[in-house]
């Protein structure tokens, strides 16, 4: 209730429809009462003319006029005008139609007669007599309201028409900023090429200039951080190779027990951090710009031999069963950027023969669905919690209490591969052993 309270708040196309949509009733209002007073006063006035335009009649039929006392005529309509034609004279018998009181006004008025309300003209004719022209009042006062109530029936017909057109207006103006926030809520993180400004209001426009500008801030911040992280590992290489040749040459040589102890806590701490520099150039070029890739016939049963022949050393070491379960593709070579494929797979295998304990199986399978290469790696190792799993792919990200060392960027390796891949990884729980993590990895591939 209160997001929605927030939202009606901070809805400007919302705000504005709704005072629209007031403005256009209030108006219509005070139009429309306008209009009705004074097409009910103009109907008034057409009705009196009535009456003086019978008056003047009577002039031209003065040898019908006794036949026209106390008789009631009938407009030519559908409503009955109810209207009474009487000469009026000294005697008060004549009088009876209006009950007028002497002596006689000319002009219009309002009288009551035999409990009904009049409006009267008393009109002097040729010879100097006095003839009353009168009409009912409540036939009249119909007559008028109906009159000023058609005025009415365009701007009731207009009203509606002209809320839907002022809504829809505002839906439209409000348009291009939706259509803006829906390509930044889709943008991809990776993605941070300018926003187009054509069609674009201009009370937005300075909006969107400021997140060009913030995003070429970002892109100049990211591309110096790899370049850096690049510069680094490569400088940091040299004196490591010379070290790590320097302690292979004193492994050769006669020492005390302790200093040999020494040597190898040095070399595997040299050997740790030749990894890590590794990983970190591998994420460096692939976290650059996209480039053209490398897109080769690639034999994913061939794959599959290169990366088990590489890490089987480091498989055997723990005595982990790491083969292929499955590869249904009939030998069928697929396009596909081989070295970015194999650097994925190579991390995925790695980490995790490092994580699961001795003596544990990792699975390899492969399929093609609709055009898309999916490449599953399945262990039987303690698996990753599902709260942890998008969290993992950061780099040096390490869940806490994880026993093996390491740097915590093969799996931001990872990601970094299968995005300039154009692909998507999940993180699933095992499915074929009792614990265990599958990563599922769905890339783009033709068959060649």
């Amino acid at each position: 209730m209160a997001g929605r309270k927030k939202w009606l708040k901070n809805a400007v196309q919302l705000r504005l429809s709704v005072g629209l949509s007031v403005a256009i009733l209030l108006t219509a209002l005070l139009s429309g009462g306008l209009t009705y007073y004074l097409a009910l006063d103009e109907a008034n006035e057409l009705q009196d003319d009535t009456l003086s335009q019978i008056a003047q009649l009577i002039n031209y039929v003065p040898a019908q006029a006794p036949a026209l006392d106390k008789t009631a005529q009938k407009m030519e309509g559908e409503v009955d005008a109810s209207i009474a034609i009487a000469f009026l004279s000294p005697d008060a018998s004549a009088q009876n139609v209006f009950e007028l009181i002497q002596p006689f006004r000319s002009g219009f008025q309002d009288v009551q007669s035999h409990g009904q309300h009049y409006r009267v003209l008393v009109h002097q004719i040729a010879g100097g007599s006095l003839v009353a022209v009168g009409q009912l009042r409540a036939v009249r006062d119909e007559i008028a309201s109906e009159s000023a109530l058609r005025t009415l029936i365009p701007l009731a017909i207009l009203l509606p028409i002209l809320l839907l057109v002022a809504n829809d207006l505002t839906r439209k103006s409000f348009r291009p900023m939706l259509r803006l926030a829906e390509e930044v809520n889709q943008r991809d993180e990776r993605d941070l090429t300018p926003f187009a400004d054509e069609g674009i209001p201009d009370e937005v426009r300075p909006f969107v200039v400021g997140i060009n500008k913030l995003l070429q801030n970002i892109a100049t911040a990211m591309q110096t951080q790899k370049r850096f992280i690049a510069d680094a590992a490569h400088e940091l290489r040299t004196p490591l190779t010379a070290l790590t040749l320097q302690a292979e040459h004193l492994s050769a040589t006669d020492m005390p027990p302790l200093a040999h102890q020494r040597l190898v806590a040095m070399r595997q701490g040299l050997s740790r951090t030749n990894r890590l520099l590794e990983q970190l150039l591998i994420m460096a070029r692939e976290q650059q710009a996209p480039q053209a890739e490398t897109v080769v016939p690639v034999s994913v049963e061939s794959l599959f031999r290169e990366l088990i022949e590489d890490l089987l050393p480091l498989a055997s070491e723990k005595s982990i069963d790491l083969g292929v379960v499955n590869v249904p593709l009939a030998g069928q070579p697929l396009l596909i950027d081989k070295n970015s494929l194999y650097v994925t797979l190579k991390n995925v295998i790695e980490n995790a023969i490092r994580y699961i304990p001795p003596e544990g199986q990792i699975d390899l399978s492969a399929r093609l669905e609709a055009n898309r290469l999916i490449v599953e790696v399945e262990d039987n190792g303690p698996g990753i919690p599902a709260e942890e799993r998008e969290r993992v792919f950061d780099a040096f990200y390490r869940p806490e209490g994880t026993p093996q060392p390491g740097s915590g960027l093969g799996l931001s390796i990872v990601k970094a591969c299968v995005n300039r891949l154009g692909g998507q990884i999940t993180l699933k729980t095992s499915q074929r052993f009792p614990s265990g993590l599958l990563v599922q990895i769905a890339l783009p591939a033709a068959v060649r």
